[in-house]
C-alpha cells in the first residue's frame, strides 16, 4: 500500500494562484460580473484571496517548525 506523501507549501500556493486565476481572469469571470451584484463583490473576492494566502502562509510556518 503506498504511503501518503505530505505536499510542501509549494503546492498550495500554486493551487491558489489558480483559483485565483479562474475567478479573476477566467470567462467565468465576465459571467459573474455582470450580475447586478453590489459594488463591493470585487473587494471581497480579493479579501478571500488574501485571507486564503495568510491562512497557508501561517500553515507552511507550522509546517517548518
Amino acid at each position: 500500500m503506498a504511503q501518503p506523501t505530505e505536499q510542501g507549501p509549494g503546492a498550495a500556493s500554486v493551487l491558489l494562484f489558480l483559483f485565483s486565476l479562474f475567478l479573476l481572469a477566467s470567462p467565468f469571470a465576465g459571467w459573474w460580473m455582470q450580475l447586478p451584484a453590489p459594488w463591493y463583490v470585487v473587494y471581497l473576492l480579493w479579501l478571500l484571496i488574501i485571507g486564503l494566502s495568510a491562512w497557508l502562509a501561517g500553515r507552511a510556518r507550522r509546517h517548518a517548525n
